[in-house]
This record gives C-alpha cells, sequence and structure tokens, in this order.
C-alpha cells in the first residue's frame, strides 16, 4: 500500500516578536533569547489547524491525544521577524486512529528555499470512547 499523503492545512505567518517569544519561554521557564527551539510548534495552535484536527475528531466522534512530537532542525528562529510555516496532516498507515501534524518553517518570509529551516510532527490519537453508557 503507498504512504499517504499530506494534505494542506493552512500556509501560516509566525511572528518571532520578542513579547510573544517572551510569553512561551516565561510558560517553559527558559530563557527568550535566543527564540527557543521548539518556538515554531506553537503554530499548531492556530485556529486553522485546531479547527481542521477538531473536525477530524468530530468525524470519529473522538477526543484528541497528543501522543508524540519530534523535531528537525537545519537552523535557528531570528528574533522580530516573520518566518512562513506549511502545516498539513496525515492519517497513518494501518492505524487509522492516529493522524500526523507537520509544521514545515521556511526561510526567512519571501524566500523560496529547498530544505526548511525546522520541521516538526506531533502524533495524535483520536481516541474515541466504545464504552456504552447506560
Amino acid at each position: 500500500m503507498a504512504e499517504a499523503e499530506w494534505t494542506r492545512i493552512a500556509t501560516l505567518d509566525l511572528s518571532t516578536a520578542r513579547a510573544q517569544v517572551a510569553a512561551f519561554a516565561a510558560a517553559l521557564a527558559a530563557p527568550a533569547d535566543p527564540v527557543p527551539a521548539t518556538y515554531a510548534f506553537t503554530v499548531f495552535s492556530h485556529p486553522d489547524v485546531m479547527a481542521t484536527v477538531a473536525g477530524l475528531a468530530t468525524e470519529r466522534s473522538a477526543v484528541l491525544v497528543h501522543q508524540a512530537q519530534d523535531f528537525v532542525y537545519h537552523g535557528t528562529l531570528e528574533a522580530e521577524r516573520h518566518y512562513t510555516v506549511l502545516v498539513d496532516w496525515k492519517p497513518h498507515e494501518g492505524r487509522p486512529d492516529r493522524i500526523t501534524l507537520r509544521g514545515r518553517v521556511q526561510h526567512l518570509r519571501g524566500e523560496a528555499c529547498e530544505t526548511p529551516l525546522q520541521e516538526f510532527r506531533a502524533e495524535i490519537v483520536l481516541f474515541e470512547n466504545r464504552q456504552e453508557t447506560s
């Protein structure tokens, strides 16, 4: 069976404005300078991404369970910049209860690149409660 293809959710702007980065870093009890390596992961909370994932869960009467994440870095984010992040998803082969979200940070907004500056994924379980209620 061929591997499932990625379905685009959104092309998003990622701002590394100091105030936003500082709030993220404070939540992690980490320094805000340099920009924390996992900062780009915040795009997964964007309303377009959340609406898509929630819709997939609703189709199955399931709840979302974030199971795992991974990151690949080819470069670092700079403060006070704007980056384009491509966000997409695909189902797991042989596991209809799981999906993968993927974000790919392009170099500075407007610059084309073959290799993303960063790539990150979240493995999501669509947990269905199959227990009958009385």
